[in-house]
């Protein structure tokens, strides 16, 4: 399974959006003129760690995925 191209593409997509939603908080916890034009930071914190939480709860589930297929073949 974890040979599967269309498994590491989405492994893949939800790893890069995990970085990118921890990039993001990080510009906001540790730069503030990376924040910009950005008004309402508590909601874009809120919705960047929903992003974060997503991700991560996607990545652990292809993973489990994977390794029951592999264990029940």
């Amino acid at each position: 399974m974890k040979d599967n191209l269309h498994y590491k593409a989405a492994l893949s997509h939800f790893v890069w959006k995990a970085d990118e939603a921890r990039a993001t908080l990080d510009t906001y916890f540790n730069n503030s003129v990376g924040i910009g034009e950005h008004s309402n930071l508590s909601e874009e914190i809120l919705k960047w760690t929903k992003v974060l939480a997503e991700s991560e709860e996607a990545i652990d589930t292809l993973k489990k995925y994977a390794e029951n297929r592999s264990s029940s073949w």
